[in-house]
């Protein structure tokens, strides 16, 4: 009887010890906001590249490392269609595209 005793507080021990830990949710309305830091936008980045026509697009291709970017703003891209350039912008990692913020030929 012992023994089984025994053999039963060891297994709650062990279980208790290998139980996932318990996650309290929290309803969406009692979260805290986003601090001002967090929703602050990410650092404009510079990129370099040919500006090219892909269908109804424009694309930033880099050969130094053969990207290509999709550029949100065909009306300032459109002008510099085969040229080199500098693009100064926010890069969406997820759907590669810079929102553009200006554009600048390269002599």
């Amino acid at each position: 009887m012992r023994r089984i005793i025994l053999s039963l507080a060891g297994f709650v021990v062990l279980f208790g010890l290998i139980a996932p830990p318990v996650q309290s949710v929290v309803p969406a309305a009692v979260q805290a906001e986003p601090t001002s830091q967090a929703r602050a936008q990410p650092e404009a980045k510079t990129f370099l590249g040919t500006i090219l026509k892909d269908g109804d697009k424009f694309v930033l291709s880099d050969s130094a490392t053969k990207s290509r970017f999709t550029l949100d703003d065909a009306e300032k891209a459109s002008p510099y269609e085969g040229r080199t350039v500098t693009v100064t912008g926010n890069i969406e990692m997820a759907s590669n595209v810079i929102h553009v913020e200006s554009i600048q030929e390269v002599a």
